[in-house]
Order: structure tokens, then C-alpha cells, then sequence
């Protein structure tokens, strides 16, 4: 009886001491479940942090070789911008240059144009043509005749002188000018635009001035309606006469 009064207290003691350990070791797989859970659940949360980290990062990365496509790409345009802008600076100091020099060949212009609307008109000019051709003819004429004359008049004079000796001066009217239309320095003599109908005569003397100096006197020895012929008088001669020199009296 005593036994098994001791064998039922035994396992009774058993199955208390089995219900302690099931409750100690649900307690324990319940806690350990709580905790794999747990991990798992941060496990995953990590992985999809991570994934989504990668994501980003794989994101960022082709965001970056873009911007760094992009900013090559800024950076060929800046230099192919800054070459064209120095080939712009050569071009529009070439273009100012050329502008300057056009400027300067339209004032030329201008001015050989204001001196020509200063001529007479073409008809006027032609007129002006003609007579001095005819001038330079009828020069030449006396010219060529005062040559011939020139021979018998040294030796008329040289006669004159042989048998009347020298002779007094020819007065000439008060302030009488002309101007010398041709000269021969072969033979001394000048052709002057002053004649009969002026008032000059034959061995009349007149002085050859050019602005107030005196170049030298001559002599005329020959006289037309408005012109005549007069011989440099060696010993006066002080200068080069030349075509537009003044005579006075």
C-alpha cells in the first residue's frame, strides 16, 4: 500500500515536474519563435533596405554617368561656343577694318566728286578745248614765223644800230600788263598776250616779274592785233622765264 502510495506521489511529482518543464519549455519556444521572428522580420527589412539601397545606388550611378555625359558634352559645346566667339572677334575686327578703309575710300570719293561738280559742263570744257588748241596752233605759227623773223630782225638791227646808233626808249601805255603765253630758250624770245589793240609797240621794254621777283626785261620786236614777240635782253636776264610770268611797264 505504502508503495504505492509512493509510486502514485512519484508520478504525480513526475507529471508536475513535467507540466513545470512543458510550460519552462513553451515558455522557451514561444520566446525563441517571438525571436526568429523578430530576426526574420529585420532580416527582411534589412534585405529590402538593402535592395532598395542598391536600387539607388545603381539609380544614382547612371544618374551620375548621365550628368557626366551631359557635362562632357556642356564642356565640348563651351569650347566649341568659345572657338566659334574668336573666330566672331576675328571676323568683326576684320569686317571694322574693312569698314574703316571703305569709309575712307567713300570720303576719297566724296571729295573727287565735289571737285568735279566744281568743272564747268562738259560742253563748256570741249569749248575750252578747242580753243586752246587753237591757242597752242597759232603759238607754234608764231613761234615757227618768229624764228624766221628773228634773222632779219638781229640783222636789221645791226645795221639800225651801224648807221643810227642806239635810239630812244618806246614808250608804253601806264600800266601795261600781260602774261608770256610761250617760250624758246634757244633762241630768247617770248610770245606775250598783249598786242596792238593793248597798246604795245615794236622796241618797247617790259619787265618779267613772277609773284614781286624779277626774273628780266625783253624787248618787243614784233606786234599783232593782241599779241606779240619780245627778245630776253641778255644783261637783265635774273631768273628761268617760264610760261604764265607776268610782264609790267
Amino acid at each position: 500500500m505504502l508503495l504505492r502510495i509512493c509510486l502514485i506521489i512519484s508520478i504525480l511529482a513526475g507529471l508536475a515536474a513535467g507540466a513545470v518543464g512543458f510550460t519552462m519549455v513553451k515558455d522557451i519556444i514561444v520566446t525563441t519563435r517571438a525571436a526568429r521572428d523578430d530576426f526574420h522580420n529585420k532580416y527582411t527589412q534589412e534585405t529590402t533596405a538593402r535592395k532598395t539601397a542598391e536600387t539607388k545606388l545603381k539609380k544614382s550611378q547612371a544618374d551620375l554617368a548621365t550628368t557626366t555625359s551631359k557635362l562632357t558634352e556642356t564642356q565640348s559645346q563651351l569650347e566649341a561656343a568659345n572657338t566659334k566667339n574668336t573666330e566672331l572677334d576675328k571676323q568683326n575686327t576684320d569686317l571694322t577694318a574693312k569698314l574703316t578703309k571703305m569709309t575712307d575710300r567713300a570720303d576719297t570719293a566724296e571729295q573727287k566728286l565735289e571737285q568735279w561738280s566744281q568743272l564747268p559742263p562738259p560742253e563748256q570744257i570741249k569749248g575750252i578745248i578747242a580753243d586752246l588748241t587753237k591757242t597752242r596752233e597759232a603759238r607754234d605759227a608764231v613761234v615757227a614765223e618768229n624764228k624766221i623773223l628773228l634773222v632779219s630782225r638781229n640783222d636789221l638791227q645791226n645795221r639800225w644800230d651801224r648807221i643810227f646808233g642806239s635810239t630812244a626808249p618806246v614808250i608804253l601805255p601806264t600800266g601795261l600788263k600781260g602774261k608770256v603765253l610761250a617760250v624758246d630758250p634757244k633762241y630768247d624770245f617770248v610770245v606775250l598776250d598783249i598786242g596792238e589793240d593793248q597798246g604795245a609797240k615794236e622796241r618797247g621794254e617790259m619787265m618779267v616779274d613772277r609773284r614781286g621777283k624779277l626774273l628780266g626785261k625783253v624787248r618787243i620786236t614784233k606786234v599783232e592785233k593782241d599779241r606779240c614777240v619780245a627778245n630776253v635782253l641778255p644783261g637783265w636776264q635774273r631768273g628761268e622765264i617760264m610760261e604764265g610770268d607776268q610782264v609790267i611797264y
